[in-house]
């Protein structure tokens, strides 16, 4: 397979976030295939509004990632942080109450529009465009990615999943989700894309699908060396609905098994052992 150069990153509307556009430099049968943006849109709220929705099953999905980086990936009081497709910012907002400086980027001008008007820390500024322009940063000792990976193309993976480790710092992480397709995610994918529970998501938002095999492959393909890849929102945001507190505990529980059970959605924690000067970045 040839190499995919990273051209530029757009809308992603599934999750407010950030996609590729990916064009293949190489004869093969990926040749010219492009991913500009999701089929279909999604207002720049989006995440801001599952955290208060009537719908506990959805309201709790979103509040368990708050809760995994509190349990698993909560940076350090002088850390400067990246969210990289941060969407409406919730996730930004939460990680700037806890770190130094944090930057959320996103190629959604609605998102990232919300996103100032709603979260005004002194110590958090939003960033509007292409990943890319984020090499005038300063390097970040985390870099979080929630759920832009499977938007993408699998090269264009490979390439974001590069560009990340450039803007790393020697010793600093990454934590990446995504949902994990050897799980029963494909039957909930289904279900709520048959149901139109949220804007659709097969082939419409999500092309790229992972295991906990090929998303330690890619991250190592990239140059990361990966620390932990586990599982969350199995069953508990399912019993939600009966029983919030009792879904809590079973939440703990399933954390308990990460490593083990197949929850619907997987998370990683890489780090980046290089040892690299800032002028390097570019290279």
């Amino acid at each position: 397979m040839g190499k995919a150069k990273h051209r530029s990153l757009r809308r992603n509307a599934g999750n407010g976030s950030t996609v590729g556009l990916l064009k293949m430099d190489c004869a093969g049968s990926t040749a010219g295939r492009r991913r500009e943006r999701d089929a279909i849109q999604i207002a720049g709220d989006y995440q801001a509004r599952a955290l208060k929705s009537d719908r506990l099953a959805q309201r709790f999905w979103h509040e368990a990632k708050f809760r995994l980086i509190k349990r698993v990936a909560m940076p350090g009081p002088a850390d400067r942080v990246l969210d990289a497709g941060c969407g409406s910012g919730t996730i930004s907002h939460f990680l700037a109450q806890h770190a130094a400086h944090v930057v959320g980027a996103d190629s959604n001008p609605e998102a990232i529009a919300f996103a100032r008007n709603s979260f005004t820390l002194s110590n958090l500024e939003f960033a509007l465009g292409q990943f890319e322009k984020l090499l005038r940063f300063d390097l970040f000792d985390w870099i979080y990615s929630i759920e832009v990976i499977e938007h993408l193309y699998h090269e264009q993976v490979i390439d974001v999943l590069s560009l990340f480790k450039k803007l790393a710092k020697p010793g600093g992480h990454l934590f990446l989700t995504t949902p994990n397709y050897r799980s029963l995610w494909p039957v909930v994918e289904w279900s709520l894309d048959r149901f139109k529970l949220v804007p659709n998501l097969s082939e419409g938002q999500h092309v790229s699908h992972f295991s906990k095999a090929l998303l330690k492959e890619s991250c190592e393909q990239a140059g990361w060396k990966v620390e932990q890849i586990g599982t969350f929102n199995g069953a508990a945001p399912f019993i939600a609905p009966l029983s919030y507190r009792l879904a809590l505990a079973f939440e703990k529980w399933e954390h308990t098994w990460r490593l083990y059970l197949p929850g619907h959605l997987l998370f990683c924690i890489c780090r980046n052992e290089s040892v690299r000067s800032p002028a390097q970045r570019s290279e």
